[in-house]
């Protein structure tokens, strides 16, 4: 009898989407425009400030993604150990998303240096990874939730930054090693949109029983 996981494939697919698209448009769309800006620093600070607020919204989705992916992988064990061609499918999937989320997390430290190097190099301007809040709101005493968030956005940028000056490059090299691994997440990230695809072609009815079919005449040989 075949069930339904809609929960758990919606968490994963949305959140995949999210991960990808969004990281794309980062490359082709916010490093893009920047670069019309006269000035060096501007450009700079505009892309710091455009990935640093991405940034937490990226990483709800990407949680998301996880928890859909194990959801699956749970519900769909006997599939994977059972039908010849998913257990392939499932390693590579894993490896993709390990190497995602690395890739995801240096970039964000990368990222946070030049965003560092930036303000430094201009008292005027303040952290980017630091939500601001309205001073009405706040003195008005309406602002609790809000300064919570803050609290957090600021104790994650206060991390990053540690980790950004634990990196044994400058900003200049950090810069440059971004640019790469910028593209470097679509990339994997795309990758792994192919791999979901393949996987819902395994679940086809068809495909099941060809699976289990193989894997059951696979064993049978080694046996023999």
């Amino acid at each position: 009898m075949s069930t339904r996981n809609t929960g758990f494939r919606a968490l994963h697919d949305v959140g995949l989407a999210a991960w990808f698209g969004g990281s794309l448009f980062g490359v082709a769309g916010l490093n893009a425009a920047a670069q019309e800006a006269d000035q060096e620093r501007t450009k700079a600070r505009v892309t710091s400030i455009g990935w640093a607020k991405w940034s937490p919204v990226n990483a709800a989705f990407i949680g998301a993604h996880l928890i859909g992916g194990a959801g699956l992988l749970a519900t769909n064990r006997k599939r994977v150990k059972y039908q010849k061609g998913v257990t392939g499918t499932t390693v590579a999937k894993l490896v993709l998303t390990g190497a995602a989320l690395a890739t995801t997390a240096y970039t964000r430290v990368l990222g946070k240096k030049v965003e560092d190097a930036v303000i430094h190099a201009s008292p005027n301007i303040s952290s980017s990874t630091t939500t601001h809040l309205d001073r009405g709101t706040t003195q008005e005493g309406r602002g609790g939730a809000a300064q919570a968030v803050q609290e957090v956005d600021k104790q994650a940028g206060q991390a990053l930054s540690q980790a950004a000056e634990q990196l044994p490059i400058g900003a200049a090299e950090a810069k440059r090693q971004l640019s790469w691994f910028q593209l470097a997440v679509p990339a994997l990230t795309g990758a792994l949109v192919v791999l979901s695809a393949q996987a819902g072609e395994q679940q086809r009815p068809g495909d099941q029983v060809l699976g289990v079919a193989r894997r059951v005449g696979s064993a049978l040989g080694v046996a023999a």
